[in-house]
């Protein structure tokens, strides 16, 4: 987390997509309501959908706009704005490593106002013609353990059993407001989330595997290859010993659970 900032700094908070955003005032030149149709203001000025022009799905309501001073002119649809805020001595944090090549050049970081996060974009480099969205497909190389490790933490992920080893784990914690999304999902990563002055990344394990990335009820924070990250679950099913190989690659057994648990050596896959 960066040192608070002195004196006043005043941001325009907003919400787009899934997504809260935080826009530095000086760079707004106005906020109106639409026109009838939703893609213009005025009749002058046409109005894009920044959820869409930052990779996520089209807004389904006509929102508000945003002109940003930047050239050329550039006029968003948000879903809603939330309130100009003096975001001074609000926490900043840095935006972690494994975010992607397309969110870091848009946005200085992310600032926690009255427990929620806001991605702050710098209006300057916002797209004119969006970002495009990709298919879900792993997005590095899956590796499996071929052995449990003697104590696991086991939790379920899109109804499927993961684990991984005791010593990795560091707290579970539930999702709560301070969580956020990230406006492309196409990879692993499902949203950001701040704890212990740091900014999370959260990963889905089942994206890992090619499933799309899905936010769930609760997050194990975890120490890998030396990153801070966090992996989403429905529920937390506890420490569990004495697993059974099965034919599968990876995938275990053990004495109470429901069904199989699987392990990825997750150390190999970000170091």
């Amino acid at each position: 987390m960066a040192p608070y900032e002195s004196g006043r700094r005043l941001c325009l908070l907003v919400e787009a997509g899934d997504t809260r955003y935080a826009i530095e005032a000086t760079s707004v030149m106005e906020v109106a309501i639409p026109g009838i149709d939703g893609t213009s203001l005025r009749g002058m000025l046409e109005v894009k959908d920044l959820s869409v022009l930052l990779g996520g799905e089209a807004e389904s309501a006509t929102g508000m706009v945003v002109v940003l001073d930047v050239s050329p002119t550039l006029a968003v649809r948000v879903r809603s704005v939330v309130e100009v805020a003096d975001v001074a001595h609000a926490p900043f944090f840095l935006l972690p490593a494994g975010l992607g090549d397309t969110l870091a050049p848009l946005s200085r970081g992310a600032i926690l106002h009255k427990g929620r996060l806001y991605l702050e974009l710098i209006a300057e480099s916002l797209p004119q013609r969006g970002i495009p969205r990709r298919p879900h497909a792993p997005s590095r190389s899956v590796h499996f353990l071929g052995s449990p490790p003697e104590r696991a933490l086991v939790f379920e992920s899109q109804g499927r059993l993961f684990g991984l080893p005791l010593a990795l784990v560091s707290q579970v914690v539930t999702r709560g407001e301070a969580f956020s999304m990230l406006p492309v999902r196409s990879g692993a990563v499902a949203g950001v989330f701040p704890h212990a002055q740091v900014l999370w990344p959260i990963f889905s394990v089942p994206a890992m595997l090619g499933a799309a990335s899905q936010v769930e009820a609760f997050f194990v924070l975890t120490e890998m290859a030396g990153q801070n990250m966090g992996l989403c679950a429905t529920r937390v099913l506890g420490v569990v010993q004495r697993f059974e190989a099965t034919p599968e690659l990876g995938e275990f057994t053990a004495l109470g659970l429901p069904g199989p648990v699987l392990f990825l050596d997750l150390q190999h896959m970000f170091s």
